[in-house]
């Protein structure tokens, strides 16, 4: 990959054929319209999956998770740190590191019993 001046590499695990089908399409060196409007389509479709991938990562918390993540903090005395607060993915580490021990304090014997709660 090339990104203004840097250049960097990115290993992708493709299954054979399509890594096959990528390299003629890029490597071809057909004159075409036709091939040249796929290597476009292909960059655009990458870069908008990289990009949605990245922003994921920067989605807020869900109302619900804001409002469990609340509930344990209380529970286990715990401060929420500020990146739980702004971030999905904070959120979920979170969650997943202290929610089996609020279920427990709490009596939950399932994750079902606390959507029931």
């Amino acid at each position: 990959m090339i990104y203004g001046d840097s250049e960097f590499e990115l290993a992708l695990p493709f299954e054979e054929h399509i890594e096959n089908r990528l390299f003629q399409m890029i490597s071809s060196a057909e004159p075409s319209m036709a091939a040249e409007r796929g290597r476009n389509d292909l960059a655009r479709r990458m870069a908008d999956l990289v990009t949605a991938l990245l922003e994921g990562e920067l989605l807020p918390p869900t109302d619900k998770q804001l409002k469990y993540a609340v509930a344990i903090a209380r529970e286990l005395s715990l401060e929420l740190p500020a990146e739980v607060l702004q971030y999905r993915e904070a959120m979920t580490v979170f969650l997943g590191t202290h929610a089996q021990q609020y279920r427990r304090r709490k009596g939950y014997s399932s994750p079902a019993a606390v959507a029931q709660a």
